[in-house]
C-alpha cells in the first residue's frame, strides 16, 4: 500500500504565497508613498520657462517714444532675428526704421532771430544686440538686451522769417546704443522700453523759396545728438 503524503505540506504552500502576496503589496505601497513624496521635489526642481530670445527667434515691435535736445517725437518699427548663442544670452541681428519730428523750439538761434525752423529725421539703421536674463528676476517674463545701431539718417529742415524761406535735405550717417527690455504678456506678445542715444552729422542741400538769403557754411552743416526713450509693443513671431 502506498503511505499518503504527509498532511503538512499544503498549509505550508498556503502560507508561502500569501507572505508573498504580503511583500508585494507592501512594495506597491512603498512605491506609491516614494512616487507622491518625489512628486513635489521635481515640481520644485523644474526650471520656469523663460522669455530669452534664443537663435531662430523673430521679434517685431511698433514704437513711440519722445526724444531730447531738442525735444522731439518719434515713432518706427524694428525687427529683431536671434543669430546664435553667446555665454548665457543671445546675439541678434534686425533692422530700424523711424521718423523723429521736432517739437516747439528746433533751435535756440532761430527762436531768439524770430524765425521758424522745422525739423524732420528720417533713419534706416541697422541693429546688433545681445540679449539676456538675470537669474530669478521674472526671467519666464522678461527679455532684456543691449544694442548697437549703425545705419545712414536723412536730416529735412525748413527754415522761415519774414524776408526770407529756404529748405534743406541731406543724408549722413548715424550710429548710435541702446538698452532695453520686453515683459511678455503671453507666450507671444510683449510690451517694452528701450533707452537710445544717437549721433549723425551730414550737409544739406539748400532751396531758396521765398525772399534773398545769403547761406553761410553754419547753415548747411548738421548734426543730431540726443537721448531718447521709446515704449513699444510687439510679437515674437518665431
Amino acid at each position: 500500500m502506498e503511505t499518503p503524503a504527509p498532511s503538512h505540506v499544503e498549509p505550508f504552500a498556503v502560507q508561502t504565497r500569501v507572505s508573498l502576496d504580503d511583500s508585494a503589496s507592501r512594495l506597491r505601497r512603498l512605491l506609491l508613498v516614494g512616487g507622491l513624496a518625489a512628486a513635489p521635489a521635481m515640481a520644485q526642481e523644474a526650471p520656469e520657462p523663460s522669455r530669452l530670445m534664443r537663435p531662430g527667434h523673430l521679434d517685431l515691435r511698433l514704437e513711440g517714444g519722445l526724444g531730447f535736445l531738442p525735444p522731439a517725437g518719434e515713432a518706427g518699427a524694428s525687427t529683431e532675428l536671434g543669430v546664435v548663442t553667446i555665454g548665457p544670452g543671445t546675439l541678434s541681428a534686425g533692422a530700424q526704421l523711424g521718423f523723429r519730428q521736432c517739437l516747439l523750439a528746433c533751435s535756440v538761434s532761430s527762436v531768439l532771430a524770430q524765425q521758424r525752423v522745422s525739423n524732420l529725421d528720417l533713419y534706416a539703421l541697422g541693429r546688433l544686440g545681445y540679449h539676456f536674463s538675470l537669474e530669478g528676476k521674472n526671467q519666464d517674463r522678461v527679455d532684456l538686451y543691449g544694442v548697437l545701431l549703425g545705419g545712414v539718417m536723412e536730416a529735412r529742415t525748413t527754415r522761415s522769417a519774414p524776408e526770407f524761406r529756404y529748405e534743406g535735405r541731406g543724408r549722413g550717417p548715424a550710429v548710435g546704443v541702446g538698452v532695453g527690455g520686453s515683459y511678455f504678456l503671453s507666450s507671444r506678445f510683449f510690451v517694452g522700453a528701450e533707452a537710445r542715444l544717437r549721433f549723425a552729422t551730414g550737409s544739406y542741400a539748400l532751396t531758396l523759396t521765398r525772399g534773398t538769403y545769403t547761406f553761410t557754411p553754419d547753415d548747411s552743416h548738421w548734426v543730431r545728438l540726443g537721448p531718447s526713450t521709446v515704449l513699444f509693443a510687439g510679437a515674437r513671431l518665431f
